[in-house]
């Protein structure tokens, strides 16, 4: 059975800041239309601006407001929408064809400088955390630095304790020498879970040929992220663009280390690609990597279950 897996999506923070609901429309991921893709499992981010930094305890307390707006929009749907804390969660969302949610922390200053928030945001029901956004924080440097020094002493304190909470940790936005000053500190599956190919693509939030094997090495994976200028340097782009970005992976690592990182409702509607503007449409790029010569299994791997292997494998 299909199943449809997408590593990102910042669709609960802008239904928070908008006082809405995730059966909205508007929003690119949205319940009625994931509703048609059951079973559907989406990795929903907490997304920590920089601006919610500037007090000691404004990053937390803003990801505490948006899981609480989560379980808010849970108890409202509780028929469709199962949030995945386990294994067992996730099987029950596959087999009784529901909207799985994984919650998930883009940006570690979301702990506002205290470990232990580590374990509350756990109990909140997070199951991914990144380490940086785009700029730097106290735990490391992001992808847009302008002085790469890695992590910091917080920072490898930080991975270390996602380790042991089993908290997946998520590479994207972080610098080059934060990815691998994080590969020094954790021996586990790394995932980016909306990043794209540098090689293709040489923005900085892309991942070199370098990180793509480390990550495959560890049994992780790249969730292809669906923004235009990670895509090509054009600034428009469609699915076909993104058809590359998996090719060029499968070539140099092999098909099993490749999902969907879509970032939807985090990618600006002008800058996503223009056949694929939200769920709905996702049956489009199925249809386009059929085309190009892509197996059926590889299609599925590629939509679902090489995500399902890599939670299965922490979660």
């Amino acid at each position: 059975m299909r199943c449809l897996v997408d590593g990102h999506c910042d669709t609960l923070s802008k239904a928070l800041d908008e006082k809405s609901n995730l059966e909205n429309r508007k929003y690119c991921f949205n319940l009625i239309d994931a509703n048609k893709q059951v079973p559907c499992i989406q990795m929903m981010a907490s997304y920590i601006e920089p601006k919610y930094v500037t007090n000691r305890l404004g990053a937390f307390n803003r990801a505490i407001n948006i899981l609480e707006h989560f379980e808010k929009q849970k108890e409202k749907n509780k028929e469709q929408i199962i949030s995945i804390l386990n294994k067992e969660d996730l099987n029950r969302a596959i087999n009784e064809k529901k909207i799985g949610i994984i919650l998930t922390i883009e940006n570690g200053s979301a702990i506002s400088g205290d470990i232990k928030n580590i374990e509350k945001l756990y109990e909140k029901g997070i199951r991914i955390m990144s380490v940086t956004w785009n700029e730097d924080n106290d735990l490391g440097c992001g992808a847009l630095t302008k002085n790469d020094k890695g992590l910091t002493r917080l920072g490898e304190e930080y991975i270390r304790n996602l380790d042991k909470k089993s908290i997946i940790i998520d590479i994207s936005h972080s610098s080059e020498k934060t990815f691998w000053d994080i590969t020094k500190c954790s021996n586990n599956i790394l995932v980016a879970t909306h990043s794209c190919v540098y090689s293709i693509c040489n923005h900085p939030r892309n991942l070199k040929d370098e990180q793509i094997i480390e990550i495959a090495k560890r049994k992780g994976i790249i969730g292809i992220c669906f923004a235009s200028d990670f895509l090509n340097k054009s600034g428009k782009s469609n699915s076909n663009d993104i058809i590359s970005h998996i090719k060029y992976i499968k070539d140099l690592v092999g098909i099993d280390y490749i999902g969907l990182g879509s970032d939807f409702d985090g990618v600006d509607f002008d800058k996503m690609p223009s056949d694929i503007r939200g769920i709905k449409d996702i049956n489009k790029l199925e249809e386009n990597m059929k085309k190009e010569g892509f197996t059926d299994i590889e299609i599925n791997k590629v939509m679902g279950e090489n995500w399902l292997r890599v939670l299965r494998n922490i979660l």
